[in-house]
């Protein structure tokens, strides 16, 4: 059991891990698809602009053949013909290209698309490992392509085979024309002929895409220890945030002694609970509280406490209703407004901090001003 959750890809692949093959150029696409998408284009471009094309290969045979007699071999009537060559070239073979290569990046949009990634051409240095690629060569995956490969040949070669097969009268027949009466029938033979190659290769694509993904999908599977390890990717290193969690509450807690020695008083449960409070009337609408806590935290304040003759009263119920109600930084409830100003009331009178004194004095010089 613990080597199939260590060492087994029995998960399927994370959207993370998915969204990594994909950023590296690993991704399902069937080629076979995408050249048949291209062979569709073509055929298309010939139906459509054949007249065209054709009229664009007379007129090269004329302008070459008609100059035939006046052909020097000299380098400016050798470059002028390379010239005129490459324009009929490009006039009768464009059509064709442009539309495989439409086809072909539509196909691949399809598939995949749009995804832009130089990763794939980085080199990659164990390619050219001889012993790497001879386990690629020997490997099951090499198998499958090679029979993929011997299957569509068969197929293919078994429709076109079938076609001409009953095109037979017609192939004879073919050797009675003259040229001009030859190219209509030859015509439709190709055009036959391509479009079963057309349909055929479109069938294998979509079985090759539908295997494609499968594969990719199995060579992405994920291991128990491998889903783990991407958990703590995502969320974070459990440890790490229990120790980051520890380090804020210590960090916390150290502000908030800080300000336990101006506070007002400290109540207490005696034991369990130590909440403090600072009143300032001129800058609070209640009084606050400052600093809380229980157990070690009640008592690390009840020594600051006393360190700075901080009053401490002891008031279990309110103690206990404060620590529950009120956050640090947050005002005493209206409900407990009258019990606090009786403990405030009763600490003023014994509270003997000069500090304290001097700004209750400045309060009350204010107050009856």
């Amino acid at each position: 059991m613990a080597q199939e959750s260590g060492g087994e890809k029995t998960l399927p692949a994370s959207q993370q891990k998915l969204d990594r093959a994909r950023e590296e150029g690993n991704i399902a696409r069937s080629q076979d698809l995408s050249s048949a998408a291209a062979l569709a284009a073509a055929l298309l471009a010939l139906l459509m602009l054949g007249k065209d094309i054709f009229r664009t290969l007379i007129d090269a045979g004329e302008y070459f053949f008609g100059q035939a007699d006046i052909l020097t071999v000299q380098f400016q009537s050798i470059q002028q013909l390379q010239s005129q060559a490459l324009y009929y070239v490009a006039l009768g073979a464009m059509p064709f290209m442009i539309a495989m290569v439409a086809a072909g990046i539509a196909m691949n949009l399809l598939q995949v698309g749009f995804m832009a990634t130089s990763k794939p051409l980085t080199p990659k240095f164990d390619r050219i490992d001889p012993i790497k690629g001879l386990q690629r060569l020997f490997s099951l995956r090499s198998l499958v392509e090679l029979i993929k490969s011997l299957a569509k040949l068969i197929l293919i070669g078994t429709v076109v085979w079938m076609y001409l097969r009953d095109q037979l009268p017609t192939l004879i027949s073919l050797m009675h024309l003259d040229p001009l009466s030859l190219l209509p029938p030859v015509g439709v033979l190709v055009v036959g002929v391509w479009w079963r190659v057309v349909v055929v290769m479109l069938l294998i694509g979509l079985s090759d895409y539908a295997y494609q993904r499968w594969q990719h999908g199995q060579d992405l599977r994920m291991t128990q220890q491998e889903a783990r390890q991407e958990a703590k990717e995502l969320e974070g290193d459990p440890h790490i945030k229990r120790r980051v969690r520890q380090l804020q509450r210590q960090m916390a807690t150290q502000r908030m002694m800080k300000d336990v020695p101006e506070a007002d008083v400290v109540i207490t449960n005696p034991t369990h609970y130590a909440i403090a409070l600072r009143y300032d009337p001129e800058n609070m609408q209640a009084p606050t509280v400052v600093a809380k806590g229980m157990r070690l935290v009640a008592q690390r304040i009840r020594e600051i406490a006393e360190e700075n003759n901080v009053p401490i009263v002891q008031k279990p119920p309110l103690a206990r209703e404060l620590f529950r109600t009120v956050d640090i930084g947050g005002v005493v409830p209206e409900a407990l407004f009258t019990v606090v100003a009786e403990v405030l009331s009763y600490v003023y009178r014994i509270d003997r901090r000069t500090a304290k004194q001097q700004e209750r004095a400045r309060l009350m010089g204010a107050s009856a001003a």
